[in-house]
């Protein structure tokens, strides 16, 4: 693993015996203490991330109706220092990512999957769209949990929620991705032992990629490369409500009919009476209707298995039929979030 790349928290990583992992050609944490208990300190307390292997880009605002021509959102109507979630979208409607826009007075912090960064940089100058990558000069960290604003107001200044802010040191927003409060924020690199010492003094506890991916999954959040592909539209992963922009954006026509006619895949949340768990690629169907587990897991919260299923049309039934393994196992599609 030599070749990989590393944050500057690595060595952090090193002194708490975290386990290590390869994700998206970095090295980076899946575990401290164990996913459930990491999970749990996000749910019950405060806990951060170290997500520092997102991509992070730099624009001038007078490139925001270039960018709004590739995303599916309106971001020129947002507000400044607001944060917003979108999706770049291919000529098929297509996920070529979903991605966070910081918006200030004179700039955008444009936020996208680590995997997805060079495919995303590289799209931006195919549209002749001028960017910094700043990725590798700054750090990222998501401090997440009920106790975890009133933590961090000793330090920063709190936004509203989906709201920035931006002083000397830090450029941050009120938004993460584990369905509790926190703040996302961004630093030069230089700053980390600064950033450590306060996570420490604050017995904020470090969580790994592992329950991050619980936590999201029990928020109902979806996860690139499962729930969104370049094959899945946001309309097919049930995120229409980010569908508002009206410019002639890339892929609209495609998404416009699938809006209108209803004829599409459809992403479903699902949940089991049971502690097997439907993995990924796990075949399902709902009376004739055929699909396939996007993402599935073991709820820490619920002690149930959930997950998402992606179904070939819209089913009849909220009745679904998993083949794990050649045993047919039942769960139930829900149309409201996991947790409420």
């Amino acid at each position: 693993m030599n070749d990989l790349l590393t944050t500057s928290l690595y060595k952090f990583h090193q002194e708490q015996e975290a386990k290590m992992i390869e994700f998206a050609g970095w090295h980076m944490p899946f575990s401290y203490e164990g996913t459930i208990k990491e999970h749990n300190y996000v749910r019950n307390g405060s806990g951060f991330f170290d997500v520092s292997h997102m991509g992070r880009i730099y624009l001038e605002n007078n490139e925001i109706e270039n960018i709004n021509k590739l995303i599916c959102s309106d971001l020129i109507k947002l507000k400044n220092t607001k944060a917003m979630y979108s999706i770049f979208t291919n000529e098929e409607g297509n996920a070529l990512d979903d991605v966070i826009f910081w918006k200030f007075e004179t700039h955008i912090i444009l936020i996208c999957n680590a995997i997805n960064r060079y495919k995303i940089t590289t799209h931006l100058t195919k549209n002749e769209i001028s960017f910094k990558d700043i990725t590798f000069e700054t750090s990222l960290i998501a401090i997440q949990g009920p106790q975890a604003i009133e933590l961090l107001n000793t330090l920063l200044e709190i936004p509203d929620k989906f709201s920035t802010n931006i002083n000397k040191t830090f450029t941050y927003a009120r938004t993460g991705y584990t369905g509790e409060d926190g703040l996302e924020i961004m630093y030069e690199n230089i700053h980390t032992d600064q950033v450590i010492k306060f996570l420490i003094d604050n017995n904020i506890k470090p969580c790994g990629l592992g329950s991050r991916d619980t936590l999201r999954l029990e928020a109902s959040l979806p996860l690139y490369g499962f729930e969104l592909t370049e094959k899945i539209s946001p309309v097919e992963a049930n995120l229409k409500w980010v569908i508002n922009n009206n410019d002639n954006y890339l892929g609209k026509n495609i998404i416009d009919k699938h809006m209108k006619t209803g004829v599409h895949k459809y992403l479903k949340k699902f949940i089991l009476e049971s502690k097997r768990i439907p993995r990924t690629g796990t075949e399902v169907k709902s009376n004739n209707v055929s699909g396939v587990v996007t993402s599935g897991n073991y709820s820490p919260i619920l002690e149930k298995s959930i997950g998402f299923v992606l179904l070939d049309s819209l089913p009849e039934s909220n009745l679904l039929e998993f083949d794990i393994r050649g045993n047919l196992l039942e769960g139930q599609i829900i149309n409201k979030r996991f947790l409420s």
